[in-house]
């Protein structure tokens, strides 16, 4: 056995995942939104916010009808009234079965997503992809408000714990605050999920030690992004009652993709922005 050969026996010694890359729609995996979402007091019929899970995979590959490969950055927008969510790790797997798949055109790539995804998400999925002169161009921004990153606080409560928001005062303030310490678990592997969360509100003040102990009480709690980002608008409406809220959160990448969850009382989403840890 030559050195080469005995190198990739030892590699692929033990457990690993099976990438499959010709096309395989059954690879996605959905996850109905409901059962969460009746735990904390969510009914179909009266979703108290709107929103979009913006999802963008950096790492998507595919043939083209000569057997030349294509790359684009993919973009897929999943609105929050969706039946269902798509789970991260299958997502990777089924954009992996592209990688050797031809397609005639990218109009084809686009259209076998946005059919795929929609079935799975149970809502219409759009997908685009950006350019590389558009990434360049857009390229990192921050996130706009105030940071709670530079407040001392005492903290060893690392389990979700909502009784850390309160209301400062009846002073009505209209506020938007971020933080990049937020981290949470992954429910279906227990990895870590590392994000940016700005919250935007009108009313009384809240109390920003409190909100940043909160945000950092999600490091051991295991939730999927989507859910995490409806976890905290819900517990803020219920804690402090503010007038208008949005929430978003923009999460790390694993496997080359990245989500970035938003729940709001308005309508507009608001900038899409790729921040400095994306």
């Amino acid at each position: 056995m030559s050195d080469e050969t005995m190198l990739r026996t030892s590699a692929y010694n033990g457990d690993r995942d099976e990438y499959i890359s010709t096309y395989t729609p059954s690879l996605l995996d959905s996850i109905p939104r409901m059962k969460q979402r009746s735990a904390l007091g969510i009914t179909e019929e009266a979703l108290p916010f709107r929103g979009m899970d913006v999802w963008n995979a950096y790492e998507f590959t595919w043939l083209n009808g000569r057997g030349k490969p294509e790359i684009a950055l993919a973009q897929f927008h999943i609105p929050a009234k969706s039946v269902n969510i798509i789970e991260s790790k299958a997502l990777k797997l089924y954009l992996g079965s592209y990688s050797n798949t031809k397609f005639a055109n990218r109009a084809e790539v686009i259209s076998t997503l946005e059919s795929d995804l929609t079935l799975a998400a149970q809502a219409p999925v759009s997908v685009t992809f950006v350019s590389e002169e558009q990434s360049q161009i857009e390229g990192l921004a921050g996130l706009m408000g105030q940071s709670l990153d530079h407040l001392e606080v005492d903290i060893d409560d690392y389990y979700w714990n909502p009784d850390f928001l309160v209301v400062e005062s009846n002073t009505i303030v209209r506020e938007t605050l971020f933080t990049h310490l937020f981290r949470s678990l992954c429910p279906m592997t227990g990895q870590p999920d590392f994000a940016s969360i700005q919250i935007q509100y009108n009313g009384q003040s809240i109390s920003q030690q409190g909100l940043l102990k909160y945000l950092i009480s999600f490091r051991e709690h295991a939730e999927f992004a989507e859910q995490v980002v409806e976890r905290i608008f819900v517990d803020l409406m219920n804690r402090c009652a503010p007038d208008r809220l949005n929430v978003q959160a923009r999460f790390t990448r694993r496997g080359g993709i990245d989500i970035n969850p938003y729940r709001s009382h308005e309508s507009d989403m608001g900038a899409d922005i790729r921040v400095w840890r994306q």
